[in-house]
């Protein structure tokens, strides 16, 4: 006789008469680590580790996440009450969501009155996230999500809380179709809502031209265009609820002695091991600007991630055991936390802007502050309200007795304390002035615009700074044949230094490469190009490998010279691995490195990392140009 191994899993009493009820969801440790790796991730994407470009994936980890447990507790009532209690399903919600996103944006508030450059967008933001609409508000601001530039807004992250409030408005039509014609009817049309969000996002970005070389915000951000994650999680919920096959004996327990229930799990495991390893390898290999994600992509990698919350879910299995250990269930637990805190952290301590530490410790202090924070938040806010601190007070605020008076003033205060703060920073934020907007070069609009900064988090020009200190500017060098140049702001800082060396320059700010492309292309069938042509561009944003490749391929009858981009922002390495991957196919084109140049001269370049400084770095520019052109012999 085989001997049954039984692993207790997590001790929940029942009711007498209920073992032949489903289980109920139970708090399933495993997939407070798969929270861990999908905020872990998010925190590296916004760190800007170059290692984790796809670290913005672990948003939809928490989507498919989200949509499996919400229709697993709708079901879990319509199936054991018949029926859905909407009002206490909303009020749960509001209890674990909104207490800790109205400390962040008191926080918020509170720091843009200091940092007065993020002053600006704050004021819109907090009218977006406490109606949860911050997505549609970014969509209608023009923002970008991931290509802002200057200080980014301090609650640009609460568009994901927007889009899953969103949801849970729908939540009782989910209950009201699963009670009349049951789960699986409420799975299908789960699945094909999916694949219709999918469709909408594809459309919106094949339209559009995202996410290159015109920004994708409104198709990532969209609750239309965005919802296959939370959908396809509440398809998996409808078939696959793993913790239903435990055997109810006084406590919840596994028979892993049970041949069928053994190979069930170990088949569970092979699975979630291979769904794991796919999100990673996205996480490692995959970035915001591949044209697949908006084309299936998503809904590709929203199914990597069901695969694994159902095998995390599975107490049979080894991996959701393995994913319960700590430190993984520690900052599962806290991710909330740590998804609200980390965002503006991170943009009030950009290193070299508002931490003068070395890089390592700039990531030490910023991760350390963030966790700080949302064990605060964990501790002090999210947990006292889950337990029902605020229902005790209103319990003893009604029950008479001698303590009542003296609960009564301590609640009385605090709500003055309460509403005299958020008063004084709702008027503060209203009235304060901000730092003037100022014209920038680099950012992200919509499919039709160029790209431009977010209200208030322009960087200032290079024409707007005073000198730094600079080294002795070099000896110029004069060029020889004629040259046509053409550029953004970083060669328009350095026009007039070219111009001295022969180049004539057509450059300004904010142009995209499509528009350098037209304009050789323009003058090359005017005959107006110079034999020599320089095209600097991409500080803007991605280039279009097809902007690229008309441009080169329309000018054989010249030497071309394509500069590549120093910028520190997300699409710097796209630009620069196109560059390098596409110029050497064609004979009379060559390739200069300025980021390698820039990086070895930060003294160049003013603090935003782009822009040349007057002196030694538009000279240094100009020389180094006319140095590269010449011809060679």
């Amino acid at each position: 006789m085989a001997v049954v191994e039984q692993v207790a899993v997590q001790t929940v009493r029942q009711a007498p008469g209920a073992t032949d009820r489903p289980a109920a969801l139970p708090h399933l440790r495993g997939l407070d680590g798969v929270r861990a790796l999908a905020v872990v991730a998010v925190l590296l994407y916004h760190l800007g580790a170059p290692w984790a470009r796809g670290g913005f994936l672990g948003v939809d980890v928490f989507f498919v996440l989200s949509g499996y447990l919400v229709a697993s507790l709708v079901l879990d009532e319509v199936e054991s009450t018949g029926r859905f209690r909407t009002r206490r399903f909303l009020a749960r919600r509001v209890r674990r969501l909104v207490p800790a996103l109205l400390v962040v944006l008191a926080a918020a508030a509170a720091a843009a009155l200091v940092v007065r450059d993020a002053l600006p967008a704050v004021r819109g933001d907090l009218l977006a996230a406490v109606t949860y609409t911050s997505n549609w508000w970014q969509v209608a601001a023009e923002r970008s999500y991931f290509e802002l530039t200057g200080r980014p807004p301090l609650l640009q992250h609460l568009w994901t809380l927007a889009v899953e409030a969103q949801f849970y408005l729908v939540v009782p039509l989910a209950a009201v179709l699963a009670l009349r014609a049951g789960r699986a009817r409420l799975g299908q049309v789960a699945a094909v809502l999916a694949v219709a969000s999918t469709v909408a996002m594809g459309v919106v970005a094949t339209r559009g031209g995202m996410p290159v070389p015109y920004d994708a915000t409104r198709a990532y951000v969209g609750t239309d265009t965005h919802a296959m994650g939370l959908l396809l999680g509440v398809a998996a919920a409808t078939v696959w609820q793993p913790w239903r096959t435990w055997r109810r004996a006084g406590s919840w327990v596994v028979e892993r002695g049970d041949p069928v229930r053994r190979f069930e799990a170990g088949v569970t495991d092979v699975l979630g091991a291979a769904a794991l390893g796919g999100v990673v390898a996205c996480v490692l290999l995959v970035d915001e600007f591949d044209a697949g994600l908006y084309r299936g992509g998503f809904l590709a990698f929203a199914v990597l991630a069901v695969v694994l919350v159902g095998a995390a879910a599975d107490p049979a299995g080894l991996l959701g055991r393995a994913l319960a250990r700590q430190p993984l269930r520690w900052l599962g637990e806290r991710s909330y936390g740590i998804y609200l805190w980390h965002w503006p952290v991170l943009m009030l301590t950009r290193p070299g802007q508002d931490l003068a530490l070395p890089g390592w410790a700039s990531v030490l202090v910023r991760v350390g502050v963030t966790l700080a924070l949302a064990e605060a938040s964990y501790r002090w806010v999210e947990g006292p309200v889950r337990r029902g601190a605020l229902r005790r007070v209103v319990a003893r605020l009604r029950r008479p007795g001698p303590d009542r008076p003296r609960t009564a003033l301590r609640s009385a205060v605090a709500a003055v304390a309460v509403v005299a703060v958020v008063g004084t920073l709702a008027v503060g934020v209203a009235r304060a002035p901000g730092v003037a907007e100022r014209p920038a070069d680099v950012a992200g609009a919509g499919p039709t615009a160029s790209r431009t900064t977010a209200p208030g988090a322009a960087p200032v020009p290079q024409q707007d700074r005073a000198p730094g200190p600079t080294t002795p500017a070099p000896s110029p060098v004069e060029v020889v044949g004629t040259v046509s140049a053409f550029g953004d702001s970083v060669m328009l800082g350095a026009a007039a230094e070219l111009a001295a060396r022969g180049v004539a320059v057509d450059a300004v700010v904010s142009r995209q490469f499509g528009e350098m492309a037209d304009l050789v292309l323009g003058a090359a069938a005017a005959g107006g190009l110079g034999h020599t042509v320089v095209v600097h561009g991409g500080t803007n944003g991605p280039v279009a490998e097809d902007d690229l490749r008309r441009l080169l391929a329309g000018t054989s009858g010249h030497r071309v010279f394509v500069v590549d981009v120093r910028v520190p922002r997300p699409w710097e390495q796209y630009d620069n691995e196109l560059f390098a991957r596409v110029v050497p196919e064609y004979p009379h084109a060559r390739l200069l490195g300025w980021k390698s140049l820039a990086d070895a001269h930060p003294d160049w370049l003013y603090d935003d990392g782009i822009h040349l400084r007057e002196g030694a770095g538009r000279e240094g520019y100009a020389d180094w140009v006319a140095q590269q052109i010449q011809p060679a012999g």
